[in-house]
């Protein structure tokens, strides 16, 4: 006899609610994290320790005090929060003078984690305590001195603002990120570092490949061209712009001085900033300035201007220029020219 296997019927009111289910069933959360860097400008005696609480959620995941003069000092500090993308994070950070009392200076910032990967930067919550923010009491008569901001507000640059820091604000993690918080120059959200050669002694002009440049006679004897420069996504202050060039003539090999500035930059149109009215001697460090200065003469000229911030982060730009068979004069004129 052969005998069949008995199978029980599934109904389709409990395939309905397998389907249901499983379709209800929420994928986990993704991963996110962010880093919360604390960093404070130097205020000498007037802050002992720095009190630091990091929450997640309102569940308490840092709490540290950390002596203000130490070697090497405390701050900046990171703080890496990772969880479940949209999880609140919640920073307080607080200077506290020597001998106890109300805080002298207090940081308040929120924002929520940040999906990172392979293919999206980590985030940066910045959180500065400012001079500009220092907060004294009373003492004697003197009435008390500072910026006070009612919770959630807080003090950000010498005003009461929010504590809130959007997704959209957060900054890209950078490991030097203590050395160059945003500016004008270089904000929070920027494409890569780019300059502009350019050339000008009042303010900054395009600069294009075969352009007639005249060499200038100096007041001291030496011999220069005017060189500007804008650039993006660079440090306003602080950058250091260099100077390169050489000339086109293998049968002249002997190289060209360098010139470095440090000047801070103006903001410029474009989301540029702008810089001009660089002497570049060419002739620097000759022996003899009546001579040196005519190998360059009528010669082409290729000239490189490379600006470089306290990051490390840099960019460069370089032309071809003509230089003229003459001289200007220091008087506008060309009476200079033997």
């Amino acid at each position: 006899m052969t005998r069949r296997a008995l199978s029980s019927p599934v109904s389709p009111l409990a395939l309905a609610l397998v389907a249901c289910a499983s379709s209800t069933n929420p994928p986990p959360p993704a991963e996110a994290g962010l880093i919360v860097g604390v960093h404070a400008d130097d205020f000498g005696s007037l802050v002992g320790s720095i009190h630091v609480v990091v929450k997640k959620d309102d569940v308490v995941v840092h709490d540290e005090t950390l002596a203000a003069a130490t070697t090497p000092p405390p701050l900046p500090k990171e703080y890496a929060i990772r969880g479940a993308a949209g999880a609140r994070v919640d920073v307080t950070a607080e200077g506290l003078p020597p001998g106890g009392g109300p805080p002298t200076v207090t940081r308040l910032a929120a924002s929520r984690l940040v999906i990172d990967g392979a293919t999206s930067a980590k985030k940066l919550l910045r959180v500065r305590l400012e001079s500009r923010c220092v907060q004294l009491p009373p003492i004697g008569g003197a009435p008390g001195f500072g910026v006070s901001c009612n919770a959630p507000q807080t003090c950000i640059a010498g005003l009461c603002a929010s504590n809130e820091v959007t997704e959209a604000a957060l900054e890209d993690y950078e490991s030097g990120w203590a050395l160059a918080p945003p500016d004008i120059c270089r904000p929070a959200k920027r494409g890569p570092p780019e300059v502009r050669l350019g050339t000008g002694q009042t303010d900054f002009a395009n600069l294009e490949d075969g352009q007639v440049l005249r060499l200038e006679k100096g007041p001291q004897g030496g011999h220069h061209i005017w060189i500007a420069a804008r650039m993006k996504n660079l440090r306003q202050s602080g950058s250091t712009t260099t100077i390169t060039s050489r000339l086109l003539n293998d049968r002249d090999p002997e190289p060209v001085p360098p010139a470095s500035f440090v000047f801070t930059f103006e903001q410029d149109e474009g989301s540029y900033c702008r810089i001009w009215g660089l002497r570049y001697q060419v002739d620097a460090g000759a022996a003899d300035l009546r001579q040196a200065y005519r190998r360059f003469l009528g010669k082409p000229l290729e000239v490189t201007v490379e600006v470089k911030d306290s990051t490390g982060a840099s960019a460069r730009s370089t032309k071809t220029v003509q230089l003229a068979d003459k001289l200007l004069c220091p008087d506008g004129t060309e009476a200079c020219n033997d």
